[in-house]
């Protein structure tokens, strides 16, 4: 069975491996930080839950219902984080990109990285027309790295998360495929 495996300057991007890759996975979404700025990710992650994650995604990746794959360093092989394509949405064409980083490595361009190696895995070799992206309007590191892979900004949906008894802005950014093929000069 092929497996996804995506290499760029500073990374591997690929499946997880369920037994191999799931402490240094628990290590991250344990982590406050990734917590405190996302909104998918429950506050206590039990290793029960990481095992029901773990084929989770490996079953939405077979029913091509979204697509997530660790992020490892290049030269150490060292767990990151994730990225992904989810919320796909076959009859219109569009997914939600999706990432977080452990808070060890933020501020180097590592999502960035990641999620510009997703943008074209999502236009070129899945076809989509569009990508939309979400994030909690207090991360602006996030709208940031959105930012500089050429979404642009939607609007924002008002107190739409519910999250530790307080209510978040959510800001909605996107990029079609005609803008991906300008930015990165690639032909329709």
């Amino acid at each position: 069975m092929y497996k996804a495996r995506f290499v760029t300057e500073r990374l591997l991007i690929r499946e997880y491996h369920k037994r191999r890759d799931l402490d240094d996975f628990l290590s991250v979404v344990r982590q406050p930080e990734v917590y405190a700025t996302t909104y998918g990710i429950p506050r206590h992650y039990s290793r029960l839950y990481g095992k029901w994650w773990m084929k989770a995604i490996h079953d939405n990746r077979v029913h091509h219902s979204a697509y997530e794959y660790g992020v490892f360093l290049r030269d150490s092989g060292r767990y990151i984080g994730n990225v992904g394509l989810i919320n796909i949405d076959g009859n219109h064409h569009h997914a939600d990109i999706s990432y977080y980083m452990d808070n060890a490595v933020t501020g180097r361009g590592f999502a960035t990285e990641a999620a510009q190696e997703m943008l074209r895995y999502g236009f070129l070799c899945l076809g989509f027309h569009k990508i939309n992206g979400v994030c909690m309007s207090v991360n602006g590191a996030s709208r940031r790295v959105m930012e500089k892979i050429g979404m642009h900004y939607e609007g924002t949906l008002r107190e739409d998360l519910y999250k530790d008894g307080v209510y978040y802005d959510l800001d909605r950014l996107s990029i079609l495929r005609d803008e991906y093929y300008t930015i990165c000069k690639v032909e329709n």
